[in-house]
């Protein structure tokens, strides 16, 4: 009965930050317009496609670059209920946190058998604001969390149940299951066999036996998409994922992930950066020195400390190897959003001596001090975005420190300037563009494609009576220039 009482507290609280922060609404981005045309093709009659935005021949192409696990769920919402395609984020949403919330509740209890722990732990995920941003978007981590969460659950649950295969089954079967959310879930198929074989109390055989096992039955659930993804473009996710490799990369990317992590932590308040960072540093080390000379490295080999922090690095280390070739691609909030769930994790036993006894000393002084952090990162972030939303109808969430998220739904300031500058445009009418097709396409609800640069304008001539040229680049095309020619009645625009 606590128990009940304790998740109904952590769900509640959970819920009702975010809605403080949205008021139930849910940000676009260009990766949300692209889950969102995949699921309009889902209802249409076409799984795994994607509108063509090039060429008008073909109509659609596969879906490949994004997996298409996160559309299906949306048309599949949107189908059941008859509901606006628009409005299936804001019903997903909540839901998709409350199993995250759920899922690191049942963790965290598990790992120390209270549930008061439990339940701080799993409020305190809510308020980091990587997690915010996440649940404040239409993107597919949404549901990829919650996923990889319970397959550490299932994972955490075959450990305590004496090695019953049931429960590695399950977990080996959500982190297949991840793999058609996110390419990204691959990471996790190693660092699961990696985790049997050092976190299993079974006999060495066994072990081997599980972890192949399990990582076969994962590698089973994926390989179809993989297979279909290599034959129609030569790579299992999708696409070669573009750039050539940065030899500094990595290290930039290491900074940056501890950046992000430090102003996550303390509220991206330079003030309190200032103010707070080399004293934590100090008593922190302080206190692990204390911890080492009492008992040595004894307390690190109890793997509710050390096995998330396994998977954490071992995302980590993907990510960082991943983004070698992603060179336009930067590192933000959103990307750590998976690791810090095994953060939490990694503290737990921390939190838990913190609220045993009544001794109080510097250990539960610091967890005391980094649980109030994370809490005030998360009601900042929340204050912020819901006065965003109040006087601008948009909720700026950062990325960075200094940067946001360009929300692209129609009720924010940058799409309805936009929409005004385009104005009337009939359903009927041609849009060619050298911006993002797939957004102005939602806003207006008109044909329009961005046209390959080394082509003229031959496939888009003497089919529209009315057409309309948006440019944002300083000159324009050369396809621009030829449609202009051969078509004098289209207009000419270019927004700022």
């Amino acid at each position: 009965m606590a128990a009940t009482v304790q998740v109904l507290i952590a769900l509640t609280i959970v819920l009702a930050l975010m809605h403080y922060a949205t008021g139930g609404r849910v940000a676009y981005t260009m990766d949300s317009l692209t889950y969102r045309d995949a699921a309009l093709n889902f209802i249409a009659g076409h799984p795994m496609q994607a509108t063509n935005v090039m060429t008008q021949v073909p109509e659609r192409q596969p879906l490949l670059v994004w997996p298409p696990a996160y559309p299906a769920l949306w048309a599949s919402v949107a189908s059941q209920g008859n509901a606006d395609i628009d409005n299936v984020p804001s019903l997903l949403n909540p839901v998709l946190l409350g199993l995250t919330t759920l899922s690191i509740f049942w963790v965290c209890w598990m790992v120390t058998a209270r549930t008061s722990v439990a339940c701080v732990v799993a409020i305190v995920s809510a308020f980091v604001p990587s997690s915010m941003i996440v649940y404040g978007h239409a993107w597919s981590e949404t549901i990829f969390i919650p996923l990889l969460l319970l397959a550490y659950a299932a994972f955490w649950k075959y450990r305590t149940s004496r090695e019953k295969f049931i429960w590695l089954a399950a977990a080996a079967i959500l982190i297949g299951l991840t793999n058609w959310v996110r390419y990204a879930g691959v990471a996790f198929l190693p660092i699961l066999g990696f985790s049997v074989l050092v976190a299993s109390g079974a006999v060495l055989g066994k072990r081997i036996l599980h972890a192949a096992s399990a990582m076969l039955l994962g590698i089973a659930l994926s390989l179809p998409l993989w297979f279909r993804n290599w034959q129609l473009a030569g790579n299992i996710s999708g696409s070669p994922r573009g750039g050539a490799a940065s030899s500094d990369r990595l290290l930039q990317d290491a900074v940056t992930i501890i950046d992000l992590f430090e102003h996550s932590l303390f509220g991206f308040s330079y003030m309190l950066r200032a103010n707070l960072e080399m004293p934590l540093v100090v008593a922190t080390v302080f206190v692990v020195f204390r911890v080492f000379r009492r008992h040595g490295v004894k307390w690190l080999r109890r793997p509710e400390i050390w096995l998330p922090i396994v998977w954490l690095t071992g995302y980590l280390l993907f990510l960082l190897f991943a983004r070698k070739a992603q060179t336009g691609v930067p590192m933000d909030l959103r990307m750590l959003a998976v690791a810090f769930p095994f953060f939490l994790f990694a503290i737990t036993p921390a939190v838990n001596a913190a609220f045993s006894g009544h001794l109080l000393d510097i250990k539960k002084i610091l967890v005391i001090i980094l649980l109030g952090m994370l809490i005030n990162s998360g009601l900042s972030e929340a204050s912020r975005v819901h006065d965003n939303y109040a006087s601008a109808g948009e909720p700026r969430w950062r990325s960075e420190f200094a940067l946001i998220f360009l929300d692209l739904r129609n009720t924010s300031l940058n799409s309805r300037a936009l929409q005004k500058s385009i104005g009337h445009v009939h359903p009927s009418a041609l849009i060619l563009t050298d911006y993002r097709a797939l957004y102005i396409r939602y806003l207006t609800g008109a044909r329009v494609y961005s046209p390959y640069t080394d082509k003229g304008c031959a496939e888009w001539t003497g089919s529209y009576a009315e057409g309309l040229l948006l440019i944002r680049s300083p000159e324009l095309p050369s396809w621009a220039i030829d449609c202009l020619k051969e078509n004098p009645q289209w207009r000419l625009l270019r927004p700022a």
